[in-house]
């Protein structure tokens, strides 16, 4: 079974905004940086480098696979993103919790290989290419033109199903892939600036593959004088019995939420 567990110790960092003139973020991008501004905006100087990082690996694990000269002028477009669009909020803008599903998002999860073979086809531009996303707009568009009006007003309700409700189990391990980092990391400071208090989270999900994952996610360290809650103490035991008891959830089929 695969496993994950880490402590994340927040480094200090200050960053220039330079906005890079021959690439552009897709509407579709914008609207997923959107989510992780409250979490940008809230996080303190020092924290800034720790939190990015957060939304950094989030954002790859959807991107198109790039070499790394690449992948550094992209997180440096959603770095110049994030600093141009951070707006003065209370500490009571607390994270969202959520996502708005738009129509054109689910019939993109409905269609995405189509999306990307009709790129190919008509650009030459392959996944992970550089110039996929500059074309990513038009064959949506032309995708949704495509499809018919009955089509169109299912992905409208499928995405206030989804918005109001929970998405499919496979979309759900998208979600947790992509923001579940940036989600516990929030929740952990927050406790810790709120209410004085120390977390240790154990976590368990299921990935597209119906395989059971499990996790620990320490934060201690990070936080105030505190020493790793993983590094102190014998938790081996812990984590056995964990592991015990997500397979007797996950196995037993349960399908509130997925």
């Amino acid at each position: 079974m695969a496993r994950s567990g880490h402590s994340t110790q927040l480094t200090s960092g200050r960053h220039r905004a330079c906005q890079p003139q021959t690439q552009k973020l897709t509407e579709n991008k914008i609207s997923e940086l959107k989510n992780y501004l409250p979490e940008w905006t809230l996080a303190k100087q020092k924290e800034k480098r720790a939190v990015f990082t957060a939304i950094a690996r989030a954002a790859r694990l959807f991107a198109p696979k790039v070499d790394q000269a690449q992948w550094k002028k992209r997180k440096q477009i959603y770095k110049t993103w994030l600093f141009n669009n951070r707006k003065k909020k209370e500490r009571k803008d607390m994270i969202k919790y959520g996502r708005k599903w738009m129509p054109r998002m689910v019939i993109y999860q409905w269609n995405w290989e189509e999306v990307l073979k009709r790129i190919e086809d008509e650009s030459g531009a392959k996944p992970g290419g550089p110039g996929m996303f500059k074309h990513y707009q038009a064959a949506m568009k032309r995708v949704m033109a495509e499809l018919s009006n009955d089509e169109l007003e299912k992905a409208k309700e499928t995405a206030e199903e989804w918005s109001n409700n929970f998405p499919p189990p496979e979309i759900q391990a998208q979600v947790t892939r992509k923001k579940g980092p940036a989600y516990i990391e929030y929740f952990l400071k927050e406790m810790w600036r709120q209410c004085r208090m120390r977390v240790f989270v154990m976590l368990a999900w299921k990935n597209e593959q119906g395989e059971v994952l499990f996790g620990m996610h320490d934060d201690n360290e990070a936080l105030g004088d505190g020493d790793s809650f993983m590094k102190m103490k014998d938790w081996e035991d812990i984590e056995l019995v964990w592991q015990e008891y997500v397979q007797e959830q996950f196995s037993a089929g349960a399908q509130d939420g997925g």
